[in-house]
């Protein structure tokens, strides 16, 4: 073979090589993205979608609920051993309402949502509380749990169920992490003031993990008085490090999720950030409760929240529980929780 000849087959060697190169790296660049956020897509569907209706706790009501049910299907994680026997332990019979109203009423964008409303006192002041997410609704036991301690203490409530729960309006498969929701709860509170005659000063507000989401922009965009949030969600790119965490996925899956989730919902799910009620609220008392050993989310989200409302001189309280998970502390510290929770709306609703 003489040297031209082998040059060429060299030459045509290496470009036949180049060009393979280039096809492996533009399949590379057109495979890689869409197997990221592939994924994204999948994780962000599995955080936001929500089974419409309260799941396993459908046929609770307030004169007549347990919280002994199948929390091992509801709470499959390593560490929910302690959890479930807290609440299945817990003796809910004297924790039963003596009767309530069933009511309805409109969202601030029109839609029909739905609520229980206990009225133990006329001249008291009232609170709504927000449910969490994910086969949730105002059946469940530590809605109906904490609404029962207000009511001990002489309180009035209201429980609702957020659109996309329970027997309220279904517009969708997906909750809005607040960003649509908190027009629920400014609904609630148009209902108390416009038919029950309740003045703003008077409304209190309980957000329950992923329900404070909802619970901070609606207190941050009205004149309700006080806010109590347990185990709450505040942050989102940290709730989506939080979830990929408790999945076993890799945080660096966060990006993709937080995006994908935006293109699902059709709205970008931080966009009003749920912290803004920290310093938008003034004076109006806030209290956090969150477990120090809460698996499921991170205490760093009230300890968040509380550092910046703290930095804008608002008037709030941190409960750091020893040893606590997700919403564990209503509970395992019953009576401490009650005294904490009544005492706060007592002295901060007129």
């Amino acid at each position: 073979m003489d040297t031209s000849t082998l040059k060429s087959k060299v030459l045509d060697f290496v470009d036949r090589r180049r060009r393979l190169l280039i096809g492996v790296t533009l399949a590379l660049l057109i495979i890689l993205p869409s197997i990221w956020f592939g994924l994204g897509h999948v994780i962000a569907k599995q955080a936001l979608t929500t089974p419409h209706g309260c799941g396993i706790w459908e046929s609770n009501t307030p004169t007549n609920w347990t919280s002994n049910d199948d929390w091992e299907s509801f709470e499959p994680w390593p560490d929910a051993d302690n959890r479930i026997s807290i609440r299945k332990d817990f003796n809910v019979t004297p924790w039963q309402f003596e009767s309530y109203d069933n009511v309805n009423f409109k969202s601030r964008d029109g839609l029909n949502i739905a609520g229980w409303y206990s009225e133990v006192n006329e001249s008291a002041p009232v609170v709504i509380l927000v449910h969490g997410g994910y086969l949730n609704g105002k059946c469940k036991p530590e809605v109906l749990l904490t609404a029962s301690y207000l009511a001990d203490g002489g309180i009035n409530t209201l429980m609702i169920d957020l659109r996309n729960h329970g027997n309220s309006e279904n517009v969708s498969d997906y909750m809005y992490l607040g960003q649509k929701e908190y027009l629920d709860v400014l609904g609630a509170h148009d209902w108390l003031v416009e038919e029950k005659s309740y003045s703003s000063s008077s409304i209190g507000l309980v957000g329950i993990s992923t329900g404070a989401l909802t619970a901070s922009l609606a207190f941050a965009d009205s004149e309700i008085q006080a806010m109590w949030l347990d185990s709450a969600i505040i942050d989102f790119p940290m709730l989506v490090e939080n979830e990929l965490e408790r999945l076993g996925y890799p945080k660096a899956l966060a990006s993709p999720a937080i995006t994908m989730g935006e293109r699902i919902l059709g709205i970008n799910p931080n966009e009003v950030p749920p912290i803004t009620a920290a310093s938008k609220a003034g004076d109006r008392p806030m209290y956090l409760v969150h477990g120090k050993d809460d698996g499921r989310i991170s205490p760093q989200h009230s300890q968040k929240f509380y550092d910046k409302a703290d930095s804008s001189d608002a008037n709030v309280t941190l409960w750091m529980v020893e040893d606590g998970g997700h919403v564990d502390a209503i509970w395992e510290h019953p009576d401490e929780y009650q005294n904490r929770l009544v005492t706060f709306f007592s002295s901060s609703l007129e």
